[in-house]
């Protein structure tokens, strides 16, 4: 079942609210710096005086157009939305004047991190996008670095990033800005691909399994994969192998199926990292993972 558009909503207002608490009380307050759209951002800030938020914005902007223009309607579609709230939200938060100041800077950059990092992970964990650097990677690979590894245009447009933060950051500020980065970002895939649901590879051997194929698909709404020329190695009798992939309390209620059902039946779990595919517990096969 699909996430309701409130619900939705609600998760895309949260992550922009969880990155611009990060940056306006946590990140500036104590500060620091960030790499990235913000740091290029705050940058041109400190040279002409407009609001760094204000600037963001007209940066998002431009990479939504480009973005529409190289990589097409659908790329564009997923960052539009947090291209014009993510800015708006920023701004707002930028005029209320709270400060969460920490006596360590290290724990200052380990709570922005956090922070952040869960911030990009939530919406882009529902498939939405922020349209920052990570776009500009995306747009970077399509059009002339066709050749080069993702992860490698993207570590390379940060560095370069970095280094244009210099004529307005000092370089604790900046090597404090890494730190940050690398935080964020384990945080952030942390929320992308360990904090959902744990998804196990479910297979299941036997002889009749047409009652436990008709659970899976009617009750529990997975697809199953099924394998008829099995044969029992030790019996040497055909079988029938079935697999499908389901989160831990679906799979509770398959096994309670088969337990209460008494089928005879050999069954396998094994735990699964990632699982790309088009059901609502599965990533999507055309997310770029920057960890």
């Amino acid at each position: 079942m699909k996430k309701s558009p409130v619900f939705t909503a609600f998760l895309l207002v949260l992550g922009c609210m969880c990155c611009s608490i990060a940056t306006n009380w946590i990140m500036i307050p104590n500060g620091l710096a960030a790499p990235g759209i913000t740091g290029i951002s705050m940058t041109v800030e400190h040279f002409t005086g407009i609001n760094y938020a204000l600037i963001y914005y007209a940066i998002t902007i431009l990479i939504l157009v480009v973005t529409y223009l190289t990589l097409g309607k659908r790329d564009a579609s997923n960052i539009i939305i947090l291209s014009l709230l993510y800015p708006m939200v920023l701004w707002v938060l930028s005029f209320i004047d709270v400060q969460i100041i920490f006596e360590e800077k290290l724990i200052a950059l380990g709570a922005f991190g956090v922070l952040y990092g869960v911030g990009i992970g939530i919406p882009y964990r529902i498939g939405f996008s922020y349209g920052g650097d990570d776009t500009v990677a995306k747009i970077l690979k399509k059009t002339i670095l066709r050749a080069t590894e993702f992860k490698k245009i993207y570590y390379f447009e940060e560095a370069l990033i970095l280094l244009f933060m210099t004529l307005a950051f000092s370089l604790d500020q900046l090597a404090y800005a890494f730190a940050g980065q690398l935080i964020y970002v384990n945080s952030m895939n942390y929320v992308v691909f360990n904090l959902g649901p744990k998804l196990y590879d479910v297979q299941m051997i036997g002889k009749d399994m047409e009652k436990i194929e008709d659970f899976v698909i009617n009750t529990i709404h997975k697809s199953v994969t099924i394998y008829h020329d099995a044969v029992g190695g030790y019996s040497g009798e055909p079988k029938i192998q079935m697999s499908c992939v389901c989160n831990s309390r679906e799979y509770v209620r398959l096994r309670e199926f088969i337990r209460n059902g008494s089928f005879d039946c050999f069954i396998k779990v094994i735990p699964l990292v990632h699982v790309f595919g088009q059901n609502k517990d599965f990533h999507r096969l055309d997310d770029e993972n920057i960890e």
